[in-house]
């Protein structure tokens, strides 16, 4: 469905005044010159609720920065229309030996980066094994490789000392030239040399990515827009009127203060797809009040969730009540019922009971979100029944840069609670191994949870063929991380654009980073007069 009726009441709510207040700030970011930008019909102008951290696949933990990235760079493989996989670096489908442990992959002979240099096997045993020595990010989806190896110039061997069903995911990590990042690896963060469809024009961390049509390409498909711009918006209401005045001709996410209003601009539609992105409260289980159980099960008495989720993301997510998105939870046939029975209904009273306890009656617990409205409106609601239950409670919301760095320090300093953000994949793996598990501590878990049990099950689960074995191991991790209160999950949400009438060929794809999606198959995104 492109578009929603405009059937909500028109009655003063607390997104009425989110609408006040960021059309008051429109004047301000308006008026900045690096927002937006004017180009040819065939420049797209996208404008963001997320800005662009990083150029820099190895270091990217953002789907701002994932978002640009995916144009720069290319991996072995792309994903196709929906979550199968396509050769792109790859000249075609894996070899596989020793009974799948050994993965061999031929590089295509016309593959090469921006700076016209072959991208050779050097550099994809680079791109694969930097993460790990950098304890970077993306150091998960790289770590169950035994080994990696170039056997000549343009073949690839990889060695798994246990079967990794999600090898297929694995495969779409973006492949850089190793001379070029290790020459300067703070240049290259800004200024990239991928192997990619676009090349960077210019950069501003947490404001704006230009990016310009490569015409040297070597794969396929060649996109027709010859320029785009992704420029952060803070405001929902500013991303609308931007929109409405020609200023972007796409904005996303389209947030659901704004949604039944886009038809209200002329020739504009929303495009929106169900896809593996979700949202929960994470608890510092390093430092501080919230080590405590008894602390964070008040906090869970503190909030009405399914009131929470109905006010700020219907229609444009929903619910869920478990670190899985509900369409992989389906997809896994796990007991979301029972998990639902786990989740505690608003009671001030007992919150208030609990944290007296828990002896925790004094002082502030500490929130922490990006700026992303959608995380502050929820750490806001929190907050207030947190002081509803006679507790103190601070709300601390930090630019993107700042949030990533902070939310993993493991310092009562900097958070007693959190809101956290998994954008995954089909599989469990993408979701619960880098938010949860010890190994990714510090660098993309904020919670430290350290229970034997748990973490044997996760690292358990992604070393397996058997679907049904991984489904209870999965289930019965999960179910420990919702009885230990180790997070509240909130709800998915959809992948989802508003667009002008004269983009056209505009597809969501289910996967966060690959949107906007540009070129695919027969099909290219345009912009005509």
């Amino acid at each position: 469905m492109d578009e929603w009726p405009n059937d909500r009441l028109d009655e003063l709510t607390r997104r009425d005044l989110l609408l006040t207040t960021a059309t008051a700030s429109f004047g301000a970011i308006a008026g900045c010159s690096t927002a937006f930008e004017t180009g040819s019909k065939s420049s797209l102008r996208l404008g963001t609720l997320r800005p662009p951290i990083t150029l820099d696949p190895i270091s990217a933990h953002s789907i701002g920065s994932e978002q640009a990235i995916e144009r720069l760079f290319d991996g072995l493989y792309g994903y196709g229309e929906g979550t199968d996989i396509v050769p792109k670096i790859a000249s075609g489908e894996p070899t596989f030996e020793a009974d799948g442990r050994t993965v061999i992959v031929e590089l295509d002979t016309d593959a090469r980066f921006q700076n016209d240099r072959p991208v050779t096997a050097d550099d994809v045993v680079y791109s694969f094994t930097a993460p790990l020595e950098e304890d970077a990010p993306t150091a998960w989806r790289v770590s169950p490789f035994e080994s990696i190896e170039a056997v000549d110039e343009r073949t690839v061997r990889f060695s798994l000392a246990a079967p990794y069903p999600a090898l297929d995911h694995a495969l779409t990590h973006p492949i850089v030239p190793r001379q070029e990042r290790e020459d300067d690896r703070e240049a290259f963060a800004t200024e990239p040399i991928g192997a990619g469809p676009f090349e960077v024009v210019s950069f501003s961390e947490e404001t704006k990515a230009t990016l310009r049509r490569w015409d040297e390409y070597w794969g396929e498909p060649t996109p027709a827009i010859d320029r785009l711009t992704l420029a952060y918006i803070e405001f929902p209401m500013t991303q609308l009127t931007s929109l409405r005045t020609n200023r972007n001709d796409a904005i996303e996410p389209v947030s659901p203060l704004i949604v039944d209003h886009v038809t209200d601009v002329s020739n504009a539609s929303v495009k929106r797809r169900q896809g593996y992105t979700s949202f929960y409260f994470g608890f510092n289980l390093n430092q501080g009040p919230t080590t405590d159980p008894l602390v964070r099960e008040a906090i869970s008495y503190c909030l009405d969730l399914e009131t929470a989720v109905a006010d700020f993301v219907e229609p444009m997510g929903e619910r869920q009540y478990s670190p899985l998105p509900p369409q992989v939870a389906r997809d896994w046939s796990m007991p979301t019922d029972e998990w639902a029975a786990l989740s505690n209904e608003q009671n001030p009273e007992k919150a208030r009971q609990l944290f007296r306890r828990a002896d925790e009656a004094s002082g502030q617990l500490r929130i922490l979100t990006s700026m992303d409205p959608k995380h502050k409106e929820f750490g806001e609601a929190l907050a207030g029944g947190i002081r509803d239950a006679s507790h103190g409670a601070l709300v601390i919301s930090k630019p993107e840069t700042k949030f990533l760095e902070k939310f993993v320090t493991g310092s009562e300093r900097d958070y007693s609670v959190f809101i956290g953000e998994i954008t995954g994949s089909p599989d469990p793996d993408s979701h619960l191994y880098p938010t949860f598990h010890e190994n990714m501590a510090g660098v993309t878990n904020g919670t430290f949870y350290r229970e034997d049990a748990v973490m044997e099950r996760l690292t358990s689960a992604r070393e397996m063929d058997n679907r049904e074995r991984r489904r209870q191991l999965y289930e019965e991790a999960i179910t420990r991380l919702l009885e230990d209160r180790v997070c509240l999950p909130i709800c998915s949400f959809e992948n989802s654009f508003a667009v002008d009438e004269s983009v056209k060929n505009v597809r969501v794809h289910p996967i966060a980073r690959v949107n906007p999606q540009l070129a695919a198959g027969d099909e290219v995104v345009r912009v005509e007069p």
